[in-house]
């Protein structure tokens, strides 16, 4: 019963975290694709289509070990690690691009300094990724760091969820808290199923909630100001 039970649960965050990527997103870009050209560059267009696959493959891919086929999850896990290194490479090209354009956050961070934003973001990501795959022959370890890069992810979406609930004058204190809410979520299922929190949700879930106040510490920094500014003379260099 607890093979089956363990995987069950997962399957069911992985499907909550896609489906609030998919709401945050609803209104900019996934409801626009049935109303016309939408106003993007075409590496933003790649940044939401690779993404976009990602939420399908890492969803099908927990779906496959909640269904018991995990010799299709481990023949698929080589293509979905190499598709994880696309996400991360046009993330990063995304942020880059992101310090050029004329957005202004509602933190008050000109685009140069709100890159740190995003370089923390797809950081994150990449690096719980790649501790999944490094420690995919061990499920308990590879499940957990799997599902922290995508909460590590889910930043944008939830700005733009709080947009949608006219919520934004809450952005900085409620973007850590949701992302609180998914490893809250973890934590307690694995209090309630083996009476310990698991350390890769409880150090993981540490850094990734506490890197919000952070990253906005640095990005008002004055010795961050130099840094956004060279990373926008670079996404000028790439992109013009």
């Amino acid at each position: 019963m607890s093979a089956a039970v363990r995987p069950r649960f997962h399957l069911l965050v992985s499907i909550a975290l896609a489906f609030f990527v998919v709401v945050g997103f609803s209104r900019s870009y996934y409801l626009k694709l049935f109303s016309g050209p939408l106003p993007l560059t075409t590496l933003m267009h790649w940044h939401a289509a690779v993404f976009s696959i990602w939420l399908v493959l890492f969803v099908t891919q927990v779906w496959l070990v909640a269904a018991r086929r995990v010799d299709l999850h481990r023949k698929l896990g080589i293509a979905s690690a190499c598709f994880a290194a696309l996400v991360f490479v046009v993330g990063v090209l995304a942020v880059f691009q992101t310090a050029i354009s004329n957005h202004v956050s509602p933190s008050g961070l000109a685009p140069p300094q709100f890159s740190i934003i995003g370089f923390a973001s797809i950081g994150m990501f990449g690096a719980f990724i790649a501790l999944g795959v490094i420690y995919r022959r061990r499920p308990a370890l590879h499940r957990r760091f799997m599902v922290l890069g995508m909460i590590a992810a889910i930043s944008p979406a939830t700005a733009r969820v709080l947009r949608l609930l006219d919520m934004n004058d809450f952005r900085d204190s409620m973007i850590p808290l949701c992302a609180a809410a998914f490893i809250a979520a973890c934590m307690v299922y694995d209090w309630r199923r083996h009476r310990v929190v698991h350390p890769v949700y409880a150090v993981g879930g540490l850094v990734i909630v506490a890197s919000w106040p952070l990253r906005l510490m640095v990005g008002h920094s004055a010795w961050y100001f130099p840094v956004g500014e060279a990373v926008a003379r670079i996404a000028h260099s790439m992109f013009g």
